[in-house]
């Protein structure tokens, strides 16, 4: 069965009874982690007892098809559930997902996490309609779930946050959960108990983290700034920001333009279509996207989108990642630079 997005909270805290197979997938690696984590930790009274919890990889599964079934099959110790966690997985472990559904292990559960499925994958059709199985699907947050996120670690320590200073956060996080759960939190530390945090605070603490310094190579491409660009892509690789983190970026960034360029073809100018724009986007950002919404008309942007998605999968098809977002970019920056609104 597949798990819908308003459902996923219920379904980890609560799993049903006679769950035998659960696969997390999708793109954003950090939230496929946190959701796999979780329901983990509903499964079993310790994720790290070594008596009850098996970790095994897609890999080991592709050399030896029986080691699942073997794996969830094996006594679990004081009668508790055996979980297994597959990692790294991929449609090569199929056939022996299958073996499981058709005859199933008792007291077994089976939590699967890859981020290199999507829906068209075999393993995910198969646990759709296994009524045993579930998929959660893991995508880079939006700005809603961002802004949630930081209100619910923001509450437990009962901080207060200005209305500019959660604008940035919420733009500027959001890529990746892990990532964007300790920025929050790093926020939650310096603001302590009953504190208050302002803008000041976020730009300080947040502003050498890798979604920052993704978003300035963004906007360098979305400017046609070729050199400023080459310069940050490459200071963001020797920091060891993941190319896929800067596509994802790019995608949700372009996405916001395609909306705005929307907004523009129905009669907006670009100053007024940033400043209507639902959330609000940060002060110090309208005069760039301003000036980039002229050089970009909605069809102009779902070219680069359409270049983006392109990039992404080659990433996952043999190219270096670092090759297909630079070659993207590089692309984009061209676009930028030949093509004006009229």
């Amino acid at each position: 069965m597949k798990i819908a997005p308003r459902d996923i909270d219920a379904f980890l805290r609560s799993p049903p009874p006679d769950l035998l197979l659960a696969l997390f997938y999708g793109q954003d690696d950090g939230l496929i982690s946190e959701r796999a984590k979780s329901l983990c930790t509903a499964l079993v009274p310790d994720i790290n007892d070594p008596f009850a919890v098996t970790d095994i990889s897609g890999d080991d599964i592709a050399s030896d098809q029986a080691l699942l079934y073997d794996s969830a099959a094996a006594i679990p110790a004081m009668g508790q559930k055996r979980l297994v966690r597959v990692s790294q997985a991929n449609d090569q472990i199929a056939d022996a997902v299958k073996t499981v559904i058709e005859k199933p292990p008792e007291q077994a559960v089976i939590v699967i996490s890859g981020r290199d499925i999507n829906t068209k994958s075999k393993l995910v059709k198969m646990l759709d309609s296994a009524k045993t199985g579930a998929t959660i699907g893991c995508y880079p947050d939006q700005q809603r779930q961002i802004a949630q996120l930081a209100r619910d670690i923001f509450s437990q320590h009962h901080i207060k946050t200005d209305n500019d200073a959660m604008t940035w956060i919420t733009t500027h996080l959001g890529s990746d959960r892990l990532i964007s759960r300790s920025e929050i939190e790093k926020l939650a530390i310096m603001a302590g108990e009953n504190g208050h945090i302002t803008l000041a605070m976020v730009t300080e603490a947040l502003g050498d983290s890798a979604s920052v310094a993704a978003s300035q190579v963004i906007s360098s491409a979305a400017s046609g700034h070729i050199s400023a660009m080459g310069q940050q892509f490459d200071r963001a690789m020797t920091e060891g920001i993941a190319p896929e983190a800067i596509i994802r970026a790019s995608i949700t960034y372009f996405q916001r333009l395609f909306r705005l360029s929307c907004m523009m073809d129905k009669g907006l100018n670009s100053a007024d279509a940033v400043s209507q724009y639902k959330p609000p986007i940060f002060f110090n950002e309208k005069p760039i996207i301003s000036s980039q919404l002229n050089q970009w008309t909605s069809q102009k942007v779902m070219a680069a989108l359409d270049r983006l998605g392109q990039a992404e999968k080659q990433s996952r098809s043999g190219i270096h990642s670092d090759t297909a977002v630079a070659q993207a970019l590089l692309a984009i920056c061209q676009m930028a630079q030949r093509r004006q609104r009229t």
